[in-house]
């Protein structure tokens, strides 16, 4: 992409760039800042927690696991939970900033250094959270995904040095990954993504928070092209998606499959992003109550709750724009609810 003859030209890149900087600081970085904020906090805050080191994830019901931050030994911990949320808590030996798991395995992202750059490792781990496989990834480590039906899982990190790339700014690189053996399938970036027919073919695609449906092959994301973002629907085995909706960014499935929580682009002030739903039958979207800026995937508690990572905890907002947000988990990050199937 050529670089723009003017300042004016420059700026939205810019502030694209500054946004996703942020985005940066907000997400790999802030274990850090929650550290120092934990500092004054976990000496004054009691609550159950054990070490599990074995059948750390196993269980007979639906079931949380997230990354405990509480400043001690046991910081950045991936912690298991019941669904009801409080403090009662069970953390593990895993070290994962983020986590995303289904009751067979699950996806540990973990940040790394290399020659070039910044590097993540992926790890695949199984229902004891024991790691089974090890991919090193480009970038610094942004969002994790795993099928419902446990064979593909998704990493996404930010990267410098795309060609496109002009004046400093990040790009994002999705990986899909065969959890059965840990092998790398593809880019999303390698897939054709058709909207309205027509291949877009532009060379500063980014892809990014990936969902998969009860099918497994078939996912959701967001794909960024000429300062737009847009809700894709693909298929891991055709390398093919298309666009559906403009506006979203890091859509998460509901459990019926019928809507998706996301992030939408509001820049009200200081608020560059609220959480809204859409429907996929009708392609309505309406906001959440949350009015907070919300930098995260969300998760889905079940059909009718959302869960989120904000100021250091997880908290819940109903999904039909109701009620008022609430802390769900203190002292918690990047949230995973494991299903159990239905007999």
């Amino acid at each position: 992409m050529p670089s723009p003859p003017d300042r004016a030209a420059r700026s939205p890149k810019r502030i694209f760039a500054a946004i996703t900087l942020a985005c940066l600081l907000l997400g790999a970085g802030f274990v850090a800042w929650a550290a120092v904020r934990d500092s004054g906090t976990a000496a004054k805050t009691s609550r159950p927690s054990a070490r599990a080191p074995g059948e750390p994830a196993s269980g007979s019901g639906p079931r949380l696991v997230f990354q405990h931050v509480v400043r001690g030994p046991e910081y950045a911990h991936v912690a298991v939970a019941g669904t009801a949320g409080g403090t009662a808590r069970r953390v593990t030996d895993l070290v994962c900033e983020r986590i995303h798991m289904i009751e067979t395995r699950g996806l540990c992202l973990t940040s790394g250094s290399g020659l070039t750059g910044p590097r993540f490792t992926a790890k695949v781990v199984d229902d004891q959270l024991r790691v089974r496989h090890e991919l090193q990834l480009d970038g610094i480590l942004s969002r994790a995904r795993v099928s419902l039906d446990g064979r593909y899982g998704a990493a996404t990190g930010f990267v410098v040095g795309h060609s496109y790339a002009d004046g400093g700014d990040f790009s994002t690189q999705t990986t899909l990954i065969d959890m059965e053996s840990g092998k790398r399938i593809a880019e999303l970036e390698d897939f054709t993504v058709t909207r309205d027919g027509r291949p877009v073919r532009a060379a500063d695609r980014n892809f990014w928070g990936v969902t998969f449906t009860d099918e497994g092959d078939r996912f959701y994301a967001t794909m960024r092209t000429g300062g737009r973002t847009w809700l894709i629907e693909g298929s891991v085995s055709s390398r093919r998606a298309r666009t559906l909706h403009e506006n979203v960014e890091c859509p998460s499935l509901s459990p019926d499959g019928t809507r998706i929580v996301y992030k939408r682009r509001v820049d009200e002030g200081s608020v560059i992003w609220r959480l809204h739903v859409l429907d996929l039958r009708t392609m309505r979207d309406s906001p959440v109550a949350e009015r907070r800026m919300v930098d995260d995937q969300a998760e889905w508690l079940d059909d009718d709750t959302i869960l989120y990572g904000l100021e250091g905890g997880v908290w819940a907002v109903r999904a039909d724009g109701g009620g008022a947000p609430r802390r769900f988990l203190p002292d918690a990050l990047s949230p995973a609810v494991i299903r159990v199937p239905a007999d």
